[in-house]
């Protein structure tokens, strides 16, 4: 049988895979400061989304009503021209 390596000087100088709990960067970890800041960043990116959203709405709810009454417009602008010609007929036919 062969007897257990005694302590000596390291052969291999390899960095941990693993930092031990208050080392570190997971010093400063706290999970309801990190809850609290990924809650505000979800909740204000979310409202950001939305007003996005709300805007494009009434951008685009403005656009066909702007539409309407300029159709709207047009077609009274017709029916009033063509309400002209009748009347000029009409006097015509009556010369």
């Amino acid at each position: 049988m062969t007897t257990p390596a005694t302590s000596g000087p390291k052969a291999i100088y390899a960095p941990k895979d693993f930092v031990n709990f208050g080392e570190g960067a997971s010093k400063h970890f706290g999970f309801t400061k990190h809850l609290i800041i990924s809650a505000t960043l979800g909740i204000g990116l979310g409202l950001l989304w939305k007003s996005w959203h709300w805007n494009e709405k009434r951008v685009i709810a403005q656009f066909y009503s702007d539409l309407s009454k300029r159709e709207a417009r047009e077609e009274s602008e017709r029916h009033a021209m063509i309400q002209e010609k009748f009347k000029e007929l009409e006097a015509e036919l009556m010369k």
